[in-house]
């Protein structure tokens, strides 16, 4: 609504970490091909709006192609034709790997079968006994951890204030 006025929107700025940026292709004087690494919620559209800038120009987007998330990268990824032709196959098999693969950055948190049974019924536990400071030496408030019984995953839970809230039960 605001560019339809003709006004620019307020951007805020924000702190992301850029861990690399390649210039791969220059495939004339106004397109190049860069390739980043960068953390969670860097706007690849802003910085490149952001390098035009500093060069005292104007830039943009042609194209953007996430190559990685995470541990999924697209030479572990299948097509959907390849997917749907396997679907229904013991060769599907070979494709699928644990939840566990997806939440391999969150920090694991042990957790008794009684607590597990505590969070699966969306239930808070507490941890405060002095036994419990070890499973928590590194969360701080507000952080997220998988909370695991047996080695299984039970949940995503929130830490604050001596205590882990379920976020997400994980019913596998």
């Amino acid at each position: 609504a605001l560019a339809r006025q003709g006004e620019a929107p307020e951007m805020p700025p924000r702190m992301v970490t850029i861990e690399e940026l390649r210039l791969l292709e220059t495939l004339d004087a106004d397109h190049a091909v860069f390739e980043a690494v960068c953390g969670k919620g860097t706007y690849i559209r802003a910085l490149a709006r952001d390098i035009a800038l500093a060069l005292g120009t104007v830039g943009h987007l042609v194209a953007l192609r996430r190559t990685r998330v995470g541990p999924f990268d697209e030479k572990s990824a299948i097509s959907l034709d390849e997917l749907g032709e396997n679907m229904h196959v013991a060769a599907a098999c070979e494709y699928l790997l644990p939840v566990e693969t997806a939440l391999d950055d969150i920090p694991a948190l042990a957790v008794t079968e009684i607590e597990a049974g505590r969070l699966r019924n969306g239930q808070a536990v507490s941890l405060l006994r002095k036994a419990d400071l070890d499973r928590i030496a590194d969360l701080e408030s507000g952080d997220t951890a998988l909370a695991m019984a047996d080695g299984k995953p039970v949940a995503l839970v929130r830490y604050t204030a001596g205590e882990i809230q379920p976020v997400r039960v994980l019913n596998l």
